[in-house]
Formats: C-alpha cells, sequence, structure tokens
C-alpha cells in the first residue's frame, strides 16, 4: 500500500509543483491525471501526495479553509494590506476594497501603512496619516507603521507572522518585496529566497513596475508562512453581490435603518440610519461615499446579468 504523505504547495512554476513536507522536506511533484483537469491548484493548498516510480504525485487537494482569486492563493490567516504615505500615494479604495475581501472571506486584515520615514518634516503626511489611523482603528484594524529605510516596525511585523498563513497584497511600488526581504534576510534558508526583486517606481506614472514574477510561499518557521505576490494596480470584488455589500462594512453594524432592507444609498437620510451617521460625522463621509460607488458599481454588473 502507498504511503500517503501530507505536504503545502509553497511555489508553482508552470506545471511543476514545490511541496513542504511534513518533516519539512522540500520536494518537487507533478499532478495525478483525473484531478489536473477537474482542479486548479494554488500555492498555500494542502495536498495528499504519493512517492511513485521516483516521483512525488499530488493525488488530492484537501478542503481549503478560503481562496482568493487576486492574488492566487488558498487558506490563508492573515491578509497585510501594504500601502505607502506617499510614492505611490495612500490608496483609500484599493483599502476598502480589500477590507470588503477580508470580511467575505474571513481573513483578518492587517493594514501596513510602508515609507513612514517620509512624513518627517511634511505636515500634510502627518495629518493624512493621523487621519487615516482614526478611520481605520476605529474598525478595529490592527495598523503597521514601517520603512524600509530605517527598519521601523520590521521586528513588530514578524511578531506577527508567527504560527499564521500570511498573504501580502496592495499596489506595485509600495514596498511589499522591500518588506518581506527584510523579514527573511535572517533565515537560515535565505539563500533560496535572495531571487526577491526590489522594483523601483516609474518616474511617469509614478506607479510601480510589476517586479514579483510569481506567487511564492516563504516557510518563516514549521507553521509559519508568508506569501509575497505579484504585484498589481487594481483589485476587484465583482464576485460580491451588490446587496450584501453593507454586511462587510463593519462600521455600519451598530446602526440599525426604518427599513431592514436599506442599501444605505438610495433611501431618503430620515430612514436610513447609517446616512444619519454620516451627517453626525460618526461615520467617515469619504469612505461613505466609496462605499456609494462600489455599491452602484456592482448594481451595474448585475443588472447586466439580465439584458
Amino acid at each position: 500500500m502507498e504511503n500517503i504523505l501530507e505536504a503545502k504547495v509553497v511555489e508553482i512554476i508552470l506545471d511543476k509543483y514545490i511541496l513542504k513536507l511534513e518533516n519539512n522536506e522540500y520536494v518537487e511533484a507533478i499532478l495525478k491525471g483525473n484531478i489536473k483537469k477537474k482542479n486548479s491548484i494554488l500555492v498555500g493548498d494542502y495536498v495528499n501526495v504519493i512517492f511513485s516510480y521516483d516521483t512525488y504525485v499530488i493525488t488530492k487537494i484537501l478542503d481549503r479553509k478560503n481562496m482568493l482569486i487576486r492574488p492566487p492563493v488558498a487558506n490563508i490567516d492573515q491578509l497585510i494590506i501594504v500601502l505607502s504615505i506617499s510614492n505611490p500615494s495612500f490608496d483609500y479604495m484599493l483599502l476598502d476594497k480589500e477590507l470588503v475581501l477580508c470580511k467575505s472571506k474571513n481573513i483578518t486584515p492587517i493594514l501596513c501603512i510602508n515609507k513612514v520615514d517620509l512624513i518627517e518634516n511634511n505636515n500634510e503626511l502627518k495629518e493624512e496619516l493621523n487621519n487615516i489611523t482614526q478611520i481605520y482603528k476605529k474598525l478595529g484594524i490592527q495598523i503597521i507603521y514601517t520603512s524600509t529605510i530605517s527598519n521601523t516596525g520590521i521586528n513588530d511585523f514578524k511578531n506577527l507572522l508567527k504560527g499564521k498563513t500570511s498573504a501580502f497584497s496592495g499596489n506595485s511600488g509600495v514596498g511589499k518585496s522591500s518588506i518581506t526581504k527584510l523579514i527573511v534576510q535572517d533565515l537560515e534558508d535565505y539563500n533560496k529566497l535572495r531571487n526577491i526583486e526590489i522594483g523601483n517606481i516609474s518616474k511617469k506614472s509614478k506607479k510601480g513596475r510589476h517586479t514579483t514574477k510569481y506567487v511564492k510561499l516563504y516557510s518563516l518557521d514549521e507553521d509559519s508562512y508568508i506569501l509575497d505576490t505579484p504585484g498589481f494596480s487594481s483589485f476587484e470584488i465583482n464576485d460580491i453581490y451588490y446587496k450584501d455589500l453593507k454586511n462587510y462594512y463593519d462600521d455600519f453594524k451598530k446602526y440599525r435603518c426604518d427599513f431592514e432592507d436599506c442599501n444605505h444609498v438610495n433611501e431618503d437620510k430620515e430612514v436610513c440610519s447609517i446616512k444619519k451617521a454620516v451627517n453626525n460625522n460618526e461615520i467617515d463621509r469619504n469612505r461613505y461615499e466609496r462605499y456609494v460607488y462600489l455599491f452602484n458599481k456592482l448594481k451595474e454588473i448585475d443588472d447586466k446579468k439580465y439584458k
């Protein structure tokens, strides 16, 4: 009888799968034919594997805790949303979309605000950083402030990753790969990871070039992993039904509208407690307006399905 092993997919290169076995050994495997056609295996997947004729063969993809399409990963405990305070500028819309994603997938979000060294002697950036902190800490979001120039916050970062599988996400150029490099540089297997590329900001577009080639999972210890994912400049939540969007906003939870099916968009402010809260500065107006934008966009997508 063949010995069935359990392993974690740490990297995918074309049709080859790099696995970490339970004994911490790294091996290369292929997919068994009958699951190759049915399943799309992801980095982060747990799989059953056998060793047959000098080859490791993946025979089964185990049940997933969750999965993301972009970044394409599975079984994520926490999503590190890396945004820079400047160069490129802080992307509020991307952050709100990713918080919706985390809520819908039962992933713990952690906001990493990078390049905080840029706020020194810049009162405008200091004010913006304070504003971001006030809005998102009130939602219970943990925030880390980092700088790869001064190593600010890197040790705090390492502590947050212990015992978790963490994905990194955010716009290109915000410093995901730079932070990853600082985190893994002291590891015993750093030489395996030294090919992380650090990108420059395009002077013309002020957006980062795509620098990370593919999704890759790095083992920090036996039960701690980080995923460095390809940079991207857009992020969509099109698979969420527009009427469900409100359920993923924790700042709406304590308010009760006159009508249970209130979507907080087209309803009169006299019957919508969310609109009242916005007018009373209890809910950030800009965040609410981004919610309205996303609601209308998702509704438009839904309406097109029936045309």
